[in-house]
């Protein structure tokens, strides 16, 4: 894929929105900032008065949206997920950015991969479950006092870092794989990880999150997840041959 504007590369995929005015203001802070892909998850509403009416002249990226069942839809065919969440929310040990300091490796991504910046219900935000999808997080700093934001406003500012960044010098020549390749080989891993004993079998996810983090930031081209899924196949193998007969 050749380099671009790193703004065309990018979508924006809202998850199980409520209310369908915050999907009209959201594309609107979209289209004030120059981005132009919107996917829907299970929208709850979308194209009603409010969401026509907070739209405006953006109403053009709501008709086009994609609807998707599921979040692991709505990304399967892009190479890096970014989630969005409340800081004070994670316990995990994942490294969470501010949208400034995310800013300028976003763009540097877009400008040859495609790039997905996910948002969780206006109530709940993204579960733990989507968030194991991304391989990076992003929260916007607030008061203590009221720390959560409107939707929109959310989708406002991370839409703003990325449109004021300039941009970057290095080229993102090579392709990354796509969030479709890189399940195929968790998937993969998990099954061989929990046959060899490495994962435990009732919870495997315990381990698979760390795995799953620091390999999302490798950055993954189609021919390290063939590579590591022919490992995963090999062991496979090789502990088949050699598993004892009352296995």
């Amino acid at each position: 894929m050749e380099p671009t504007n790193p703004l065309s590369n990018i979508s924006v995929v809202l998850v199980e929105t409520q209310r369908g005015g915050n999907i009209g203001a959201a594309a609107r802070a979209m289209n004030n900032m120059g981005l132009q892909h919107l996917k829907l998850v299970s929208p709850r509403e979308w194209m009603n008065e409010e969401c026509q009416m907070l739209a405006g002249k953006a109403i053009d990226l709501v008709t086009s949206a994609k609807i998707y069942s599921t979040l692991d839809e709505a990304v399967e065919e892009e190479n890096i997920v970014i989630g969005t969440t409340s800081a004070r929310k994670r316990k995990g040990s994942q490294k969470i950015h501010t949208p400034r300091e995310m800013a300028p490796r976003l763009c540097e991504y877009g400008k040859a991969q495609r790039v997905a910046l996910v948002f969780g219900p206006e109530r709940s935000g993204l579960t733990d479950a989507h968030l194991a999808k991304c391989q990076y997080l992003v929260s916007i700093p607030a008061s203590p006092d009221s720390p959560v934001l409107n939707l929109a406003q959310a989708v406002l500012v991370l839409a703003y870092e990325i449109f004021t960044v300039q941009p970057p010098v290095s080229d993102f020549s090579f392709q990354l794989a796509s969030d479709g390749e890189r399940e195929q080989m968790f998937a993969d891993m998990q099954r061989v990880l929990v046959d060899i004993g490495f994962l435990n079998s009732q919870n495997p996810d315990h381990i698979m999150r760390s795995i799953r983090r620091f390999l999302g930031r490798a950055d993954l081209t189609p021919r390290d997840v063939r590579i590591l899924r022919g490992m995963m196949s090999q062991v496979e193998w090789f502990v088949g041959g050699h598993r004892s007969p009352d296995r």
